[in-house]
């Protein structure tokens, strides 16, 4: 490798998105499965914490300890030397627990991207707000700059962009290039993705502008087919985790969506909860090699989610970051790649 690169060890800090998935299994004891593994390679791990959800945890009596499980290990890993950032799914504004303990969610407001710009700034002036006054008495320093959207659904991009450099967000990290997904109620395009490491948009995420909101996209490359197939089956949840993938369109749309997703097998992010090692590597090569010209230090964004942490996911991120330390490779945070490639 021919120039710096920085990786960026990114978590959706979540339970499902239909409100099922107990915190403990699904988000606290995975995440300090991850927080070790990083922190015994000296990567820093960057959360993006679902704000909208636990905020509604804390309405509700019944939630309690298990919130204050949450804020105790998101206020640590900052101390630790991690990094937290927002992520929202729309559907939890207004959440509820119904008498059987099932959130009610308005499954409509699956994707950001289709809400009008007055409530996309509400939103993410709500998650920022509840973030930044979690951690803001032991870190005054801390501000809260990148955001993921939830489900990847930012599209169309204009008010949530405009949202963002409203709230004074430098970095959105949402885009997964070459990626689709056509499922109902839930979908996605970064088909049109510029090729570069990272961009920045003011309107459309797909067109490079000389200002507005910085662009990092999640790392995507290509593998064998037969290999992720293999890759997919092997996938599962968290110990203890149980919830369900059931999204706004219902079990129709998500068949149709599997089925869209088969066809693009062999285009895959850098999802560290799903892939295993040799896979991980490869994408991290490709990517490497194909902007190995860019001048700035290079932005690598792996994901993972904290509900899709197994055992074999644990193996496969420990190889990884093995690989990654003896290339050379740095691990960091958003605001430390975002002050290296202005500084450079």
């Amino acid at each position: 490798m021919n120039q710096p690169a920085q990786l960026i060890l990114t978590v959706d800090y979540e339970v499902f998105g239909d409100g099922s998935g107990q915190p403990l299994p699904c988000v606290l004891a995975s995440t300090e499965r991850i927080l070790a593994i990083a922190e015994s390679r000296g990567v820093p791990l960057t959360l993006f914490v679902e704000a909208l959800e636990f905020a509604a945890m804390e309405r509700e009596p019944a939630c309690q300890a298990q919130s204050a499980a949450v804020r105790l290990q998101l206020i640590e890993a900052l101390a630790r030397g991690h990094d937290l950032q927002l992520h929202l799914h729309p559907q939890w504004q207004g959440a509820k627990l119904d008498p059987a303990g099932n959130w009610q969610l308005d499954l409509s407001r699956w994707r950001i991207g289709d809400l009008p710009f007055h409530e996309v700034a509400d939103l993410v002036e709500r998650g920022r707000v509840w973030l930044e006054e979690l951690v803001r008495q032991q870190r005054p320093d801390y501000c809260c700059i990148a955001f993921r959207a939830g489900g990847w659904c930012i599209q169309p991009s204009a008010p949530v962009l405009a949202a963002l450099s409203d709230q004074d967000f430098l970095i959105d990290s949402t885009v997964a290039p070459g990626l689709r997904n056509t499922t109902a109620g839930e979908w996605s395009d970064f088909r049109d993705a510029p090729d570069l490491p990272f961009w920045n948009a003011d309107h459309d995420l797909s067109i490079p502008v000389s200002h507005g909101v910085w662009e990092f996209p999640i790392l995507t490359g290509r593998v064998a087919r037969l290999d992720h197939l293999k890759a997919l089956r092997k996938a599962g949840l968290a110990e203890g985790c149980q919830g369900s993938y059931r999204g706004p369109g219902g079990a129709t749309a998500r068949f149709f969506g599997r089925l869209s997703r088969l066809r693009q097998l062999g285009t895959v992010m850098l999802d560290f909860s799903t892939l295993p090692a040799p896979q991980l590597i490869e994408i991290t090569r490709q990517w490497c090699e194909h902007f190995a010209g860019e001048p700035a230090s290079l932005p690598l964004v792996a994901i993972g989610h904290s509900k899709n942490f197994t055992a074999t996911s644990e193996r496969a991120l420990t190889e990884y970051l093995d690989w990654v330390n003896g290339q050379g490779i740095v691990g960091t945070t958003y605001p430390d790649a975002l002050e290296s490639i202005r500084s450079g």
